[in-house]
């Protein structure tokens, strides 16, 4: 089921919801008005390519409506967004703010202001889909079916006989090519997303991927999926090579 269903079904019985768009937002459409979500919460270190150490949280009318008329005291005052609104919005003192983070923000945000959110929507779909199909020409599966598929971070399966905590040593330490894990599960995950959703990034990954498996007795068609890679990627963009 789509989120926006699952949040308007939520909706019409009077649950409120909130969504995690830490690695979403900024990087494929989202509409929390629309879809009626009640809070968002995201970080700055991953969808926006801002500094870790920021976070950002929203909370539509009826949320908020109903935190400010809660009596019960919060537990720390960090946790209190009803001190927190008294901070941003009414300018009385709550906490020394992070202000080199808060910069960091502005910065990130008036790039993707730049670069629009339709041609970022675009970008990050155009390298996940094209990504995708090299990945696939190399006989890699992926744990999600398509449908639930996000443009920023793909669950790949791991080949069988493949230790994924080897796989992921090698590529750091010989490529210089960092992916992650999971909690067991026998998969490893991609991300890209922001500022570093980019050609040469996505063409040194399938690189770094390929190289790894070769040298631990794996057999994939690299060369056929850096070639599948190029001619999705070059007639929409230009980079450099990264090997």
């Amino acid at each position: 089921m789509e989120l926006s269903e699952i949040t308007k079904l939520a909706h019409s019985y009077g649950v409120m919801t909130i969504v995690d768009a830490v690695t979403t937002l900024s990087t494929m459409p989202f509409y929390m008005d629309e879809w009626k979500i009640d809070a968002v919460i995201t970080g700055g270190q991953k969808g926006l390519s801002c500094v870790p150490g920021i976070s950002l949280i929203a909370f539509s009318e009826r949320a908020f409506d109903f935190i400010l008329k809660r009596e019960a005291l919060m537990p720390h005052w960090c946790l209190d967004p009803r001190r927190a609104f008294q901070f941003w919005g009414k300018h009385e003192y709550h906490y020394t703010a992070p202000v080199s983070g808060v910069m960091a923000l502005y910065e990130a945000l008036r790039l993707i202001c730049k670069e629009t959110l339709e041609k970022r929507f675009d970008r990050h779909f155009l390298h996940s889909e094209v990504l995708q199909r090299s990945l696939e020409v190399m006989g890699f599966e992926f744990y999600a079916p398509k449908a639930c598929r996000l443009n920023s971070v793909l669950a790949v399966k791991n080949f069988e006989g493949v230790d994924v905590k080897e796989l992921l040593r090698v590529m750091r330490k010989t490529h210089g090519v960092e992916i992650s894990g999971a909690f067991g599960l026998n998969i490893f995950r991609i991300g890209q997303m922001g500022e570093q959703c980019r050609p040469h990034n996505a063409r040194r990954l399938i690189e770094a991927i390929g190289l790894t498996h070769q040298s631990l007795g794996i057999n994939v068609a690299m060369k056929e999926a850096l070639q599948t890679f190029d001619q999705g990627i070059c007639p929409l963009t230009t980079y450099q090579f990264v090997s």
